[in-house]
């Protein structure tokens, strides 16, 4: 009862950013699990998904992570709620796809993780929730025994 109730506020909570500073875009590429570039009437823009961290493509799943968010959205038409911009100067998104949201789809299948240092929102504690749903059924890189959070791998590759 309590991860249907962390959904439903998880849900209105990103539903409720989306209609408010949501812009509309296609699809065009994706970069890899977290990234994915959009074109709207302003021209083309690389969207960094807002809360998340997937596999990168090297690391064990990347390429999984990659593959199943260009199954959801390339050549789709997506709402794109900016939350701000990183120092690579890409937008930093929260992304719908019609009632769906990009971000909660990842950790539902397993292919991201909440990213803590940059996951504030008030719906972030409603994605963690959804994060154990998908570590407690070991989908995704949860089945790895030992799945290395992107954050750790990107450390220990320097």
């Amino acid at each position: 009862m309590r991860q249907v109730i962390a959904f439903i506020v998880f849900f209105l909570s990103v539903f409720a950013v989306a209609s408010v500073y949501a812009k509309t875009a296609t699809v065009v590429s994706v970069v890899d699990g977290d990234t994915i570039k959009v074109i709207d009437e302003t021209g083309l823009t690389t969207i960094r998904l807002y809360g998340i961290d997937s596999p990168e493509k090297k690391q064990a799943y990347g390429q999984a992570a990659k593959d199943f968010v260009e199954t959801m959205v390339t050549g789709k038409t997506v709402e794109i709620s900016p939350v701000n911009t990183d120092k690579y100067r890409r937008t930093v998104a929260v992304v719908m796809l019609g009632t769906q949201c990009l971000q909660e789809q990842l950790l539902l299948s397993g292919y991201a993780w909440v990213y803590p240092d940059y996951c504030k929102k008030s719906f972030c504690n409603a994605w963690r929730s959804l994060q154990g749903i998908s570590a407690g059924n070991r989908v995704g890189l949860w089945a790895d025994p030992v799945p290395v959070q992107p954050w750790t791998w990107r450390r220990i590759r320097r």
